[in-house]
């Protein structure tokens, strides 16, 4: 009678192990389809925001040129050879950061989401052809007329003067926090994220910190 005790023991023991053990295994695949969800939706949500997530400023910038041949072996300007303009254009200058290379670290249990991105870059800078609007025209009686090749030229060096102006004042910066803002805010509403906490942040050595936190059920 006791080994038969025993034997039951041992068989309800064995039991109760295995009962557990496939809960463990079955908890631990929750979490990993879990994790893998979350990460599948924060990447379609990158893609989907990769073509958003820019900073467009429009400006209007004035280019003056003004130049004369001089008399050999002087700095005198000979008369006659005077070409200057003056001439106003609008254009826009774009920022972003390149989203196809951001790191996406999720937690074991898909409910913390750490988002690593490269720092904004100017993308682009250009002029807008029919905003051309040409001033104080002018050229002497032998000089050679004025090319819109040489008008293109000026703007272009115009350009990169406002690529700088701007990067001095810091529209860098402010792309990062509009790239921050379009990107929490895409997150956030994506089905599956209810409850996941999402830190985003520029570069490796930046520690991320919290931007988006979705409690409301969005599945």
């Amino acid at each position: 009678m006791t080994a038969t005790l025993i034997v039951i023991l041992l068989l309800m023991i064995s039991v109760v192990m295995n009962v557990l053990l496939l809960q463990k295994v079955f908890s631990r695949k929750d979490k990993t389809d879990k994790r893998i969800a979350v990460r599948s939706t924060i990447l379609e949500g990158i893609q989907s925001v990769a073509q958003l997530a820019t900073l467009r400023r429009n400006f209007q910038s004035v280019v003056k040129f003004s130049e004369s041949s001089k008399i050999p072996f002087t700095d005198i300007d000979m008369p006659g050879t005077a070409r200057k303009f003056m001439l106003q254009y609008n254009g826009t200058i774009v920022c972003g950061c390149d989203l196809t290379k951001a790191h996406v670290d999720v937690s074991d249990d898909g409910g913390k989401v750490n988002i690593t991105l490269p720092e904004s870059e100017i993308l682009d800078a250009y002029s807008d052809v029919n905003s051309y609007e040409v001033y104080d025209q002018s050229t002497g009686i032998f000089a050679s007329s004025l090319k819109f090749d040489e008008q293109n030229k000026e703007i272009q060096a115009d350009l990169e003067t406002v690529k700088k102006q701007e990067l001095e004042n810091g529209i860098l910066a402010q792309s990062d926090e509009h790239v921050k803002k379009i990107l929490a805010g895409t997150l956030n509403a994506l089905p599956g994220m209810s409850g996941v906490q999402v830190a985003i942040a520029f570069n490796a050595t930046e520690t991320p910190q919290l931007e988006a936190k979705n409690t409301s059920s969005n599945d």
